[in-house]
């Protein structure tokens, strides 16, 4: 992987609006073995997004699950056999239900460490709103009591949790948890999901906390009651590996989210600003079933090639 720098200006007539310095990785699909650090992180978000690079639209529901699956479990492979562990980022939503159907092939959730890409600031082990809860009832506990899981705190106060939470984040070694040149941490695997609307993680548009791109690992979010915590933009595309996916339908949304993805992967008018999930275009290996991908001019890839991707 290599590293560049995007910098966007806009002149209207003869009057420069302005520079937006954003200094993030960027992931190169050709060469994706090195990378070449940037000198700082500036504020605030680009204000327009890279083509996205890896995209896969698969034929079935059962093809993305299944390269899903197959993804974790090679992220977890070849980080502990690398350093000896595994360090994880989940989101909440169709997610868990894809990890639901995960069975390990291998003992390694011993040598996980799991961390939330957001969460609500409510008790974890209100099934109804805690994403760990919802977790643990769909997989952790019958993966055993292995993974070392980061916990919130508990309560209802979004900037306590946010900072608490980093806190935690950041007593972990880099043997558990690597960093980059910029001291930004590596998650080995960040799966993160898209809402309708575009927001990742709890990164919503057109708030403030889409442009918190200079140091924080954790943000507090108060774009819902109660309030998040999510993971910082840059954290969520600094990841080895960052995979978005979208799958399945309903009658309400005969095509599952195929607006929001073409949103987020192929529309040339949105930003980062207005669309949050177009900032890690670039990123991510976005995989999509059929019905999901159906607004994008693609053809159909393979779960093989998705996994490579990854």
């Amino acid at each position: 992987m290599v590293r560049s720098v995007v910098q966007v200006l806009f002149v209207l007539g003869n009057c420069s609006i302005g520079i937006h310095a954003f200094l993030t990785p960027t992931k190169n699909v050709a060469t994706s073995t090195t990378y070449a650090p940037p000198s700082i992180i500036s504020s605030p978000s680009a204000l327009q997004a890279a083509p996205a690079r890896k995209v896969h639209i698969l034929p079935t529901e059962s093809d993305v699950i299944s390269a899903v699956h197959q993804i974790v479990e090679s992220a977890a492979e070849a980080a502990i056999d690398a350093r000896g562990h595994f360090a994880l980022a989940i989101p909440g939503g169709s997610v868990l239900k894809i990890l639901s159907t995960l069975e390990p092939s291998s003992d390694w959730p011993s040598k996980t460490t799991l961390a939330f890409v957001n969460h609500k600031c409510v008790p974890t082990d209100d099934i109804a709103g805690a994403i760990e809860a919802q977790a643990r009832d769909k997989f952790l506990n019958r993966w055993g009591a292995k993974v070392n899981v980061i916990s919130l705190g508990g309560s209802s106060d979004g900037r306590k949790e946010a900072t608490e939470y980093e806190s935690k984040l950041r007593t972990l070694s880099e043997a558990t948890l690597p960093r980059d040149e910029d001291g930004f941490p590596v998650f080995d695997l960040a799966l993160v999901g898209v809402g309708d609307d575009g927001h990742v993680g709890s990164l919503y548009p057109h708030r403030e906390e889409i442009d918190v791109v200079d140091g924080p690992w954790i943000v507090a979010a108060f774009a819902k009651e109660p309030p998040g915590i999510s993971l910082a933009l840059p954290v969520m595309q600094r990841a080895k590996s960052t995979v978005i996916s979208a799958a399945g339908k309903s009658i309400k949304y005969p095509n599952g989210k195929a607006s929001a993805m073409r949103l987020a992967v192929a529309d040339e008018e949105v930003t980062p600003k207005d669309f949050p999930a177009s900032a890690l275009r670039e990123y991510a290996v976005w995989i999509f079933d059929e019905p999901n991908g159906s607004e994008m001019d693609l053809e159909l890839s393979s779960v093989e090639k998705a996994v490579a991707d990854a």
